[in-house]
């Protein structure tokens, strides 16, 4: 089976344009094993490692993983007031960690990578089985933008290629290339893709988000609970 776009995507273009909202630390107590899906090169894992949680990272792009867990071996971290970061090469759809293996998870601005829905669902279903009962996802994604035209012109024009409501074809800017098939929510969507997997929603807030080529968009902060 050929590798996907994200299996071998160069460290310098995976998206890095989100940060952390502060919701997320409402949620988050001493002592929390943390696990970041679709980590990239590590980001948020760091940030939330320095702040003195225990943060695996896993991803499907072992270049992205190879950098991260030689970033994290160099870190001289002052062991009273900082955590730690590990990292871990694997797919979001087939997790390899047991039930109920993490209190928190974190899954930022990866679904929209995802072109299936099916495999978007399993992903989620995933996240379900490795937390523990009554512990919380941390879920930000980019919505269905509408509004503006030039992504309403997109989701119009590209929906015979990618057969679903709110994706759109990502070009190489420089060839003009497929890159890879991105999608975009609606706020329906994604509360029944969260609620028919076993969570129910918790907090729930539009933002605006920067996408990888600096748009600013609407999307979703989400925290939903493992019922």
């Amino acid at each position: 089976m050929p590798k996907s776009y994200w299996e071998t995507v160069p460290l310098k273009k995976i998206p890095s344009s989100l940060e952390l909202y502060p919701v997320v630390y409402r949620y988050l107590q001493e002592g929390y094993k943390i696990l970041d899906i679709g980590c990239g090169f590590g980001k948020i894992s760091f940030e939330l490692a320095s702040k003195g949680y225990a943060v695996t990272g896993i991803d499907i792009n072992s270049e992205a993983i190879r950098f991260s867990n030689i970033a994290a071996t160099s870190l001289e971290h002052d062991q009273k007031k900082e955590g730690r970061a590990d990292f871990k090469v694997g797919n979001a759809s087939n997790l390899p960690f047991h039930d109920s293996s993490f209190d928190f998870a974190v899954m930022q601005a990866f679904l929209t990578t995802v072109p299936d829905p099916r495999a978007r669902k399993r992903i989620i279903q995933e996240a379900f089985r490795v937390l523990k009962p009554g512990a919380f996802l941390y879920f930000v994604e980019f919505a269905q933008n509408w509004h503006l035209k030039p992504y309403r012109k997109r989701y119009l024009q590209d929906f015979p290629v990618t057969k679903e409501e709110g994706s759109f074809l990502a070009l190489n800017p420089d060839t003009g290339d497929v890159e890879f098939i991105a999608h975009h929510f609606s706020e329906k969507e994604l509360v029944f893709l969260l609620v028919d997997c076993g969570f129910e929603i918790d907090y729930f807030r539009v933002e605006k988000l920067k996408t990888m080529v600096g748009n600013v968009v609407n999307g979703f902060v989400v925290v939903a609970k493992k019922l």
